[in-house]
């Protein structure tokens, strides 16, 4: 609207109707043009009226294109925190850790701020918070946030690193509608060091096939091996098949079948009904793994 009159142009209303003479030569206007002539005057009055109001706040220049609205006379000194937890394990990559992400308002006056969260490339926030803070990646708007004199509020982000490294986190308070006389905690930041990830071998999907093995027929013993932090799987080498029927060795093969350590055994008729007792053993990620069992041959 800057630059436009904010009084009604007269050309946008009606034309008044010709007005008729009396005897004696007096204009007399009609009760129509009485009536269109009142109806103008309420128009102005309530036109300047918005004008009068709109005076009452100043619109100022923001960051990145955008306006804010500052209440004239109205002081404020805000900030805003943003800092990984203190005394939670160390940041690698491909596992979640959490920051904490404050503003505040010292006064004299509240005032709304507009809270902005950077994150540089390789780093994604996994959940929002009450602040207001989206899950993503790049510039994260957190919205609108009014803060009362006195009032601070804080919250916690989970973020996860692509790789390892080093990243700064800035946050920021724009669209301020108060005057602040100390811009400089208006931003913050941190550095968070990320370090590669540690593989944690487990063993998991441990099975027997058939569960009920027979005497005189091949069944397996087998496992998979997972990353304990990240869940990813990880290779299986070097396995090893070992089990004992009746105090006699059972012949073994092994393999990696379909990503698992497999150890196919061929106990012998003579066991039916005896107690064997093996293990199956391998290699991930520089960690030597074992799983043992007992079954009762049928």
């Amino acid at each position: 609207m800057c630059g436009e009159s904010l009084i009604p142009q007269t050309a946008n209303l009606p034309e008044l109707q010709p007005v008729h003479a009396d005897p004696a030569g007096a204009r007399v206007a009609t009760a129509e043009q009485h009536e269109e002539v009142v109806m103008r005057l309420k128009s102005l009055v309530v036109v300047l009226g918005i004008a009068l109001v709109a005076t009452s706040t100043l619109v100022v220049p923001a960051a990145a294109g955008t306006t804010r609205t500052v209440v004239p006379g109205a002081n404020a000194q805000v900030s805003v925190s943003i800092a990984k937890l203190p005394g939670t394990p160390p940041a690698v990559a491909g596992v979640s850790f959490s920051i904490n992400v404050g503003i505040g308002n010292e006064g004299p006056d509240k005032a709304s701020v507009r809270l902005l969260i950077e994150l540089p490339e390789g780093l994604t926030a996994t959940t929002g918070n009450q602040l207001g803070c989206p899950a993503g990646t790049g510039t994260l708007d957190c919205g609108v946030t009014e803060i009362p004199v006195g009032e601070q509020f804080d919250d916690e982000s989970r973020l996860v690193a692509t790789r390892s490294g080093s990243y700064m986190l800035v946050a920021k308070l724009t669209d301020l509608t108060a005057a602040d006389a100390s811009p400089g905690d208006n931003t913050a930041s941190t550095t968070v060091v990320v370090g590669a990830a540690t593989a944690s071998p487990t063993v998991t999907r441990f099975a027997i096939s058939p569960t009920k093995p027979r005497a005189g027929a091949r069944f397996t013993a087998s496992f998979a091996v997972v990353d304990k932090v990240a869940g990813a799987a990880l290779v299986s080498t070097a396995v090893r098949c070992a089990a004992v029927v009746a105090g006699a060795k059972v012949p073994a093969r092994r393999s990696v079948t379909r990503g698992k350590a497999t150890c196919t055994f061929l106990p012998p008729r003579t066991a039916k009904g005896e107690m064997l007792r093996g293990s199956i053993a391998a290699t991930a990620a520089g960690k030597r793994l074992r799983k043992g069992f007992a079954i009762r041959l049928r």
